[in-house]
């Protein structure tokens, strides 16, 4: 009976650190890092990656990493999902580009270091339009708030 109780109490423990190590993997698989063209060898910012994400780079590569003006498409599980055509140096966003979603999203306008920055315009899938200056991301105009490549708590907006 007592043999029993320990491989009760072992199995209680394994299956918590089995699920423990899941959750640290899918945290880390989540966590920003960059994406690879696997036809160019290309480099791109990915701030949000999915185990599924690909991309297709066209345009300049230079020391490995999508440069200059060109064209990116993102694809999850071969499907394409959002095209991101503009200003790239050493990978990411930088200058003016224009991101459209399969959904119906677009953002136009200026940014830095793959983080809207400057004047731009969100358009929502539910017709919502965000105008103005962004920051980091981050649009605050009265109450209306929106993000993109940020987070709501990044932006201080909970």
């Amino acid at each position: 009976m007592f043999a029993h109780r320990i491989i009760t109490f072992g199995s209680i423990v394994f299956t918590i650190l089995l699920t423990l190590s899941a959750e640290q993997a899918t945290a880390q698989t989540r966590q920003p890092g960059w994406t690879v063209d696997a036809q160019s060898g290309c480099r791109v910012w990915n701030p949000s990656p999915e185990p599924e994400d690909s991309v297709k780079w066209e345009g300049p590569c230079v020391n490995g990493f999508a440069e200059g003006k060109g064209v990116l498409r993102w694809y999850s599980i071969g499907k394409h999902y959002e095209t991101d055509e503009g200003e790239f140096r050493e990978g990411k966003l930088n200058g003016f580009a224009i991101l459209t979603w399969t959904s119906g999203r677009r953002f136009e306008g200026t940014w830095s270091d793959q983080k809207p920055n400057g004047q731009g315009t969100l358009r929502t899938s539910d017709g919502e339009i965000y105008t103005g200056e962004w920051r980091n991301g981050c649009f605050k105009q009265g109450n209306r708030l929106a993000v993109q490549d940020a987070t709501m708590q990044e932006c201080g907006f909970q």
